[in-house]
């Protein structure tokens, strides 16, 4: 048999080998490296975002300080200076608010490959899409899909799992914003206290339904759990206390004060302690 009857069979398998790897394990490779790469991005935009907000909020408590001194001297001087630091910490919170959702649609992008390799990592940018959803200021949006998504996994006996918990801990986060901007807004006290309310009972949970977490978590979901009882018996005038530091100047907080119908969200946790104690801006956790 002459050699070049057995090479040119061989060779021209080639390209059906190539395609094969190319649209199996190939292609399996290809998308996670472009998962990989899209959550890496995502990530980075994240911190980009997080910066952004960092540097309002810095803008936010100079405004606080300005509006302090201007009430106390009554000088055109400090009011002027006052109007300058509301206004730049106006443009400040703009900038944030895009950056938050620039990060938000890389993660959806991340989420989008991830469903199709690992469910997972799909869920960790779900959850992370709709955090940066809420700091963007679309409060109502981010909360009820990751309500969604929790509601699901109870269901599925999964409710306690650290991604559930950590859905749960953006859901109560996204309903303290939405209260504090409500009652700044001037909405009925019904509304913005239902609001809180719903806040309360999330960190209630994440505070006392795992007796075997680390205590330094379980002293920060106690903190949060008092800023949202706070929120809610405080008396005092809210526009000269500082927001918490991921919060959005302004939200879209559209319904949120109506229930929503998925079950195993917000239901009561374990344990009687009512979970009152001091709090005011000091008590602002610095994750917030």
């Amino acid at each position: 048999m002459k050699l070049a009857h057995v090479v040119w069979p061989v060779w021209s398998l080639v390209p059906v080998v190539a395609l094969a790897v190319h649209f199996g394990p190939g292609q399996l490779a290809l998308n996670e490296e472009q998962a990989i790469s899209a959550t890496a991005k995502a990530d980075d935009l994240e911190a980009v975002a997080q910066a952004a907000q960092d540097a309002a909020h810095a803008a936010h408590l100079a405004w606080i300080t300005a509006r302090r001194s201007a009430s106390d001297s009554g000088d055109p001087a400090d009011a002027r200076a006052a109007r300058d630091a509301a206004d730049a910490a106006d443009r400040a919170y703009a900038e944030a608010s895009k950056a938050w959702q620039a990060a938000a649609d890389q993660y959806q992008t991340a989420q989008t490959i991830w469903e199709d390799l690992d469910t997972t990592r799909a869920t960790a940018m779900r959850i992370a899409r709709n955090r940066a959803v809420i700091r963007a200021g679309e409060i109502t949006t981010g909360v009820r899909d990751l309500e969604s998504w929790l509601a699901e996994a109870t269901e599925h006996g999964e409710g306690d799992t650290e991604l559930a918990r950590w859905a749960r801990a953006e859901i109560a986060a996204g309903y303290y914003y939405g209260a504090r901007l409500m009652r700044q807004a001037g909405k009925p006290t019904e509304e913005w206290t239902t609001v809180a309310s719903l806040a309360r009972q999330n960190f209630r949970y994440l505070a006392e339904g795992q007796t075997d977490q680390a205590r330094a978590e379980l002293e920060q979901e106690q903190k949060n759990l008092e800023l949202a009882l706070n929120l809610e018996h405080a008396a005092d005038d809210l526009q000269w206390t500082p927001r918490p530091r991921n919060s959005p100047q302004q939200g879209n907080t559209e319904g949120l004060d109506n229930r929503p119908g998925g079950r195993g969200v917000s239901r009561r946790p374990p344990g009687n302690q009512d979970g009152r104690g001091a709090g005011g801006e000091d008590g602002i956790p610095a994750g917030w």
